[in-house]
């Protein structure tokens, strides 16, 4: 698995996380160590409770990690994905993940970070999905900018810790131990 790599990431420890359904289920992906990936039962739950037909949707993945929400958008039927992350490891990683499976073509891959991107940003997006470090602020802080590019009647979904809140109005909330999961919409 490991063979598609290049030399400096196989260096490093790697984990792998499993895509849980669509067009590449069962397949894995493989990610940084020093991430923290969307476990599956919540990766599952969250793609349950969105209830929304994934086909022809524009994506946007933010703190992208290994790419993992955003492929599993386009498992599911997604037009394409935009990911973005601010770590070079990270930025290697989803593009040997889009490579591996193929996608590539269905994907726009950006080193920035979250702020920066979003300021610089005139696309807009059907979903959203933000998965920040925990505890450090920066749901709480980027979600009311990233808002903004949502389309009208899309949702963003935003991964973050029970010890911070979003000042947004949420039309859904699911919680599993620390991790929360705010569902945002954007009305028309």
């Amino acid at each position: 698995m490991l063979d598609h790599l290049s030399s400096d990431v196989i260096t490093r420890n790697v984990m792998s996380v499993r895509i849980c359904a669509g067009v590449y289920k069962s397949r894995r992906i493989v990610c940084p160590d020093d991430i923290r990936p969307t476990s599956d039962r919540v990766k599952e739950a969250m793609f349950s409770a969105l209830l929304v037909d994934y086909k022809g949707l524009d994506v946007l993945d933010v703190f992208a990690g290994s790419g993992a929400l955003g492929i599993e958008a386009l498992s599911r039927g997604a037009k394409s994905t935009t990911f973005v992350d601010n770590s070079a490891s990270s930025i290697n990683f989803i593009k040997k993940n889009t490579e591996q499976l193929g996608i590539s073509d269905m994907c726009v891959i950006i080193k920035s970070d979250a702020m920066t991107y979003i300021k610089k940003c005139k696309q807009s997006f059907d979903l959203i999905f933000m998965d920040p470090p925990y505890n450090k602020g920066l749901a709480s802080l980027i979600a009311p900018e990233l808002y903004f590019l949502i389309k009208p009647g899309g949702i963003m979904v935003i991964e973050h810790s029970q010890r911070e809140l979003i000042n947004i109005s949420s039309y859904k909330y699911k919680s599993y131990g620390d991790t929360v999961l705010t569902f945002i919409r954007r009305e028309t």
